[in-house]
């Protein structure tokens, strides 16, 4: 499987505001690989295009490009983990419900997207 890379698909630049969002998420290093890969959208159904670099996975809605999650990957002995998590502020490209609702759909992200 081809790994996704920034120029795999249109991307605007990261936002200037961030959000801090606390997630501590734990991957097997198996788990780790896979996510490393990213995804690359099929169709126009799917709305994520997310990719791995410098340290940083980085979720883009696929239509418009926008950044609107980064999350920091590290090694750790039991796997890999979550480091640090933002979500975008720019309100233009991004209204968060709150934190706990991001939380929750960078983890189906995860786990729908690169995990399955």
């Amino acid at each position: 499987m081809e790994a996704a890379t920034r120029s795999s698909w249109k991307t605007l630049p990261l936002p200037a505001q961030q959000d801090r969002i606390d997630l501590a998420l734990l991957y097997s290093d198996a788990e780790g690989e896979k996510i490393r890969l990213g995804h690359i959208p099929r169709d126009m159904d799917d709305k994520w295009f997310i990719f791995f670099e410098n340290g940083w996975l980085y979720f883009h809605r696929s239509w418009t490009g926008a950044c609107i999650y980064g999350l920091r990957l590290e090694g750790s002995p039991n796997g890999i983990r979550v480091t640090d998590a933002w979500v975008s502020g720019d309100k233009e490209w991004y209204q968060s419900p709150g934190p706990e609702h991001d939380a929750r759909l960078i983890q189906q992200l995860i786990s729908g997207r690169l995990l399955s």
